[in-house]
């Protein structure tokens, strides 16, 4: 085939702010090679939208690939905004630069940035991969993620990490994944269960005192933390996770099985998988979607699966 032309869409608050140093180690790799690219960098929150949906409306290249570098937000964003134009949807290449890079775990990609780009250097044809889609019936809004979907204790804890002061300061020694754990003890104690109620394979089911509820692409979350071992962005489905605190000892206990990623043979945790899952909450929750805040509120979320292409060669 003929040379790809890569559209680099680049978030330098990153990592904060560790994501400029991968930039210039990308693009000095690309001068080398003499790979023709453009670049947009993205400036603010939901910039990135923008930046995808221009490119995929006004793209003339052949064989356009756009290169994301930055983090799981920023590759959430850029996928939405491609897919908000009329236009068939763009391989993406995807080199992380966030603090949790849980879709390369998820994906089998390499965390390190210039491992990274050797993977995606080597593709010669798109790889398809599962993404969510969401509605939101009580906003009538309508997305996609790549990793997942939350409310309740994880999304407070996300919310707690991204305004924590150390955060910063972890991504700066490479230990950004720990920022999550950091949350997690910030708002352990403050949390309270909820009621929650799943549609998933005609049936409904009502989970009274919930404490986190995620619905995942894949197997990760939190900078590195197993939520769903079983779960695969390959199988065209999604899988759902309901964990009770049906007291603070036990839920303790659980957090420590979850962590080690043995919390999925208890009774308190629920497991669902369906191309087609439906999740509703009628108290004020905290949310997230890949690791960015959704604000607090009653969530009524609709959730399906869809496929993007990928630039990449996966081992």
């Amino acid at each position: 085939m003929a040379a790809v032309f890569f559209y680099i869409i680049f978030n330098p608050a990153a990592g904060s702010g560790t994501s400029v140093a991968t930039f210039k180690a990308v693009r000095k790799v690309l001068d080398e090679r003499h790979y023709d690219y453009e670049i947009r960098v993205s400036r603010y929150a939901g910039h990135a939208v923008q930046l995808g949906h221009q490119i995929s409306s006004f793209n003339t290249h052949k064989n356009a690939v756009v290169m994301v570098i930055g983090g799981d937000g920023t590759l959430n964003q850029t996928i939405t905004g491609l897919r908000q134009s009329d236009q068939p949807a763009l391989p993406v290449a995807y080199i992380p630069a966030g603090s949790g890079n849980d879709f390369a775990r998820g994906i089998g990609l390499p965390q390190d940035p210039m491992k990274a780009l050797d993977h995606v250097l080597a593709a010669t044809q798109p790889v398809t991969l599962d993404i969510g889609r969401y509605t939101e019936q009580t906003r009538h809004e309508s997305g996609y993620f790549v990793n997942n979907i939350g409310f309740g204790f994880d999304a407070a804890a996300v919310a707690a990490a991204n305004r924590g002061s150390y955060k910063k300061l972890l991504n700066k020694l490479h230990l950004g994944s720990l920022a999550y754990m950091f949350g997690v003890v910030n708002v352990f104690f403050s949390r309270r269960p909820f009621p929650v109620t799943v549609h998933a394979n005609g049936k409904y089911e009502h989970i009274p005192r919930a404490f986190l509820c995620t619905t995942t692409n894949h197997p990760y979350f939190g900078g590195g933390i197993r939520i769903l071992p079983t779960a695969t962005p390959t199988d065209g489905e999604l899988d759902l996770i309901v964990v009770e605190n049906l007291n603070i000892p036990y839920f303790l206990f659980l957090l420590l099985e979850l962590i080690r990623g043995k919390h999925m043979k208890y009774k308190a945790v629920h497991h669902f998988k369906s191309d087609h899952l439906v999740v509703e909450t009628n108290s004020l929750e905290f949310g997230q979607m890949d690791g960015e805040e959704m604000g607090t509120r009653a969530f009524q979320l609709d959730f399906s699966v869809t496929q993007q292409p990928f630039w990449l060669k996966l081992d």
